[in-house]
This record gives C-alpha cells, structure tokens and sequence, in this order.
C-alpha cells in the first residue's frame, strides 16, 4: 500500500522504500490532503538518503504538492535543508518552478524563512532572484520584510532588489443610488449594497459578541434577510453561519469591472488595502429576474493568483 511507502520515505527506512517498490507500490502516490508523494515526504523530513533512492527509482523529483504547491525543492528552502536541495539540484530539480497559485520558488521560500546557506546555494546554481511571485514580491523584497538583512545583501550582490512596482489596476467608482431607486435596478448597484449590508451585519455581530452572550436567533435571521433582499431567490446548500473580523466586505471595496456575459453580469470587486497586505477579488454573478438585477453567486481568490472557490452569500 503506497502509504506505507510514504510513511517509510518519512522515517528515511531506504530498505523499506526499495522492498516496497519491488513490489508495485505506486512510486508516485499522492496523500488525499496534501498532495505529496513519497519523495516531496522525504525531502520535507530531511531524509536525504530516502530522497536519493527515490530519485533512482524514478521519482517526479519536479512534483508539487496540492496544499501550498511547493516542489521537493522548494521545501527544501523553506525548511533550510541544505543537503537535500544539493542533492536535488545535482538530480535535476528544476531551480525556478514556481508554486502554480503563490507563484512561489524555491528561492523565495528560502529567503523569506531566512536559510542563507539554501539561499547561496541556489544563486549558486544559478536560481533568477528577479522573478516575482502571485503579489509581486521577490526573493529581496520577501526577505527584507523578514528582516533577513544577510540575505537581502547576497542578492543585492548578484544585483537584486525591490521590483518595480506593477501598474495600479484602474478602479471605477461605485454608481450613486438615489433614493428612488431600487438596489435591485442595476448589477452593481445590488452587489455594491449587498456588501453594505453584510458588513452592517458583521459589524453588528462582533458588537454583540463582546457582550459574552449567545447571538440571538434574530442576528442569523438578518443574514437570511440580506440574501431575500438582494440574491436570487433559489434554493441554496450552504448559507452563512458565521462571521469574521475584519468582515468579509466593507463599503470602501474597490469596483474592477461589470462585465456583460450571456445572460448575466459579473461584477469584479477587491478588497480594499489592508494592513496585512492580502486582499481578496470577489466576482459577483448578477442575473436579471421579474425585472430585477439579483445576485445568483459569488467566487473568490487571493489577489494575484488565478483560481477561483466558490463563496457563500
């Protein structure tokens, strides 16, 4: 059972790894949740000699796992496990693949943890400190707010340094309601007042929170309010059963687009700046029903990468 293999690649029992693939196990299954293999297992626990004996046999040593999609390689920077990214540098380890969502390299990884030595070793080899990852960092600039100041030196030395900052992406401003007018009488009027509301409500329950207490039946009941008033009136699985802080939407979000698609329109909003730097686009599917403009979906993804999960109204 290919488990096994893993568990084996883990506790580096290189005897166990061969007797296991002599006997079929499949070198390159993946664990249902993170995706790794048995050599990504082996070059995260440092095992160097089960990582060589995998690569003998055949391993995807350029594997990446589905939870961050990191490459053995990358790991190996992450975690500042010299010897291993030696060995799978030499094996062919691809120096600049970059983790399919964050746009991540093994560089990156290293410098941002603040291993020096991995970090030396893949300028070394010859790693490109320019690229930039799904937020526009690179290795300098991913160091230096970790205040690694060795490592931001060694790039500057290879002549490295903070990227130039990529063009500001256009904003539209959001459309004014007046008064007589219904929320529902254009796409982004609705979407733009469906964020109000669900901040209103956020805001509201973080007040009541403090107060120790179990939120009230008629909190949630606002919740359901909010989706009656401004979403499509269908059947829906999941609903919202909770709430965050900061909220998932505030009235200072940006407007990106309304782009008309078929039958419907998408609405592209991102998250205003925030203090930690992550934000968050959120793409709003409005459909036109008895007359009215309601909101049928939302999807969402970290800034920068290319992947959109499904949201919850």
């Amino acid at each position: 059972m290919s488990h096994l293999l893993q568990k084996a690649a883990e506790q580096g029992n290189t005897a166990k790894i061969k007797q296991l693939l002599d006997k079929g196990d499949d070198i390159e299954w993946r664990h249902k949740g993170t995706g790794r293999t048995a050599l990504v297992s082996a070059a995260i626990a440092g095992q160097r000699d089960a990582v060589e004996v995998l690569i003998q046999h055949g391993a995807n040593i350029n594997h990446q796992c589905s939870a961050v999609g990191y490459s053995a390689l990358a790991w190996a920077g992450e975690l500042g496990l010299t010897e291993v990214a030696d060995l799978l540098i030499k094996r062919g380890a691809s120096l600049d693949l970059p983790s399919p969502q964050l746009k991540r390299t093994a560089l990156m990884a290293a410098a941002q943890s603040g291993h020096i030595d991995v970090v030396r070793l893949l300028l070394d080899q010859g790693a490109a400190p320019e690229l930039v990852d799904f937020s526009h960092d690179n290795a300098w600039t991913l160091a230096a707010e970790r205040g690694h100041v060795a490592i931001t030196s060694m790039l500057e030395a290879v002549g490295a340094g903070a990227p130039t900052p990529p063009k500001p992406t256009p904003v539209l401003p959001w459309p004014v309601r007046p008064d007589d007018v219904p929320a529902t009488a254009e796409p982004a009027l609705v979407v733009h007042a469906y964020i109000q509301a669900s901040f209103d409500w956020e805001t509201h329950g973080r007040e009541l929170s403090k107060e120790g207490d179990a939120l009230p039946d008629i909190f949630w009941q606002e919740a359901d309010d909010i989706v009656s008033r401004y979403c499509t009136l269908r059947e829906r699985v999941y609903k919202r059963l909770g709430f965050g802080w900061p909220p998932e939407y505030t009235p200072d979000d940006e407007l990106l687009s309304i782009r008309p698609v078929s039958s419907r329109v998408e609405v592209l909003v991102c998250d205003a700046p925030r203090e930690n730097g992550m934000r968050y686009e959120h793409l709003f599917v409005v459909k036109q029903a008895g007359g009215e403009w309601r909101i049928d979906s939302v999807k969402k993804r970290m800034r920068g990468t290319e992947d959109w999960s499904n949201g919850i109204l």
